[in-house]
Parts: structure tokens; sequence; C-alpha cells
């Protein structure tokens, strides 16, 4: 089941509620094209994935305040997160992405861990340093956007995102 975020609040708790669950934040905009053209592969993804990740929806015009926390310029972005960590974030509507990733971070919660350790350049909790917390989400963020500066869609068109995040084609 996808659940439509209404406020920070609902966020918070959500994310309290998960667990240990994989949770995939959705930011999208009623009026994002590619926001429509993968909808039904995360409900499809949210279905298949039920006992093992939360899947949540940010309307990035109704929740400013989420969508500045998490550095969001694009839609879709995807946000990843296993243990109160994020692992993974990603820009565009590319549905394979998206199925490899829920797989990846469903299957493998150890590799989450070493991968968010990579992102922070830091040494993991085995070795004295601790998991990328939720809110300091800068240096992935930073990634996603230049991931969706060039990123390809499901139709085969390459979009690219100049520096105000204005799509050109």
């Amino acid at each position: 089941m996808v659940h439509l975020v209404q406020s920070c609040e609902d966020l918070d708790q959500r994310v309290l509620d998960a667990g240990d669950k994989l949770i995939v934040i959705d930011f999208f905009a009623n009026w994002c094209g590619p926001c429509k053209i993968i909808s039904p592969k995360l409900e499809e993804l949210a279905q298949q994935y039920a006992d093992s990740a939360v899947i949540l929806k940010v309307n990035v015009d109704d929740n400013e305040d989420i969508t500045i926390k998490y550095n969001v310029t694009s839609m879709p972005t995807f946000v990843f997160i296993k243990n109160g960590a994020v692992v993974d974030i990603f820009a565009g509507s590319n549905s394979d992405k998206l199925a490899k990733s829920m797989e990846k971070y469903v299957a493998n919660g150890c590799e989450c861990q070493l991968e968010c350790d990579q992102l922070n350049d830091e040494p993991g909790p085995s070795e004295g340093g601790s998991a990328q917390s939720i809110n300091s989400i800068e240096s992935v963020a930073a990634e996603a956007e230049d991931a969706a500066a060039a990123d390809t869609t499901n139709d085969g068109v390459i979009e690219a995102i100049d520096q105000e995040g204005v799509l050109e084609n």
C-alpha cells in the first residue's frame, strides 16, 4: 500500500512505524508527467514488497517543508531509507532502476549500511563511524541532482535540467 504523506509530522511517524523495513519516499507533483508515468510501477512494487517495504508519496506542492528538508529539486525523486539512514536517492522516471533499487535494499540490509558509509566517506559503525542521518542528506541529494541532469526516461528521451531545475528538451 502506498501512503500519501500529509505533513512533516505524518512523515516522521511513518518512518518511526516502519522499524527495520525499507522506506521509499516518492517526491511527486500532480502536474508532473514523468511522475504519472512511473506511478503504476510504484504501486506494483508496493504490493510486491508489502511485507518488507513502506512506500510513501510526498506531494512537493503540498509539503514544501519536507521537500526542502530532502533538498528535492526535480520530480520524481526517490529517497530510500533503511534503519533511519538514507541509503540512496535518485531522480527520474526510470522504472527499471526503481525496481532494482527496491530489490537491492530489501534483500541486502547489510549492504545498505556499507553503501551509506561510502556515501558519507566515513567509517562504518563497526569502525567507529555512524550511518548517515535522515537530516543530513545534502551530499546524496547533490548526487541525485547530477544524475537527474542527464536522466533517460522510459521512452528513451534524454532530458537535461539546467541550474534552476528547469527541464529543457
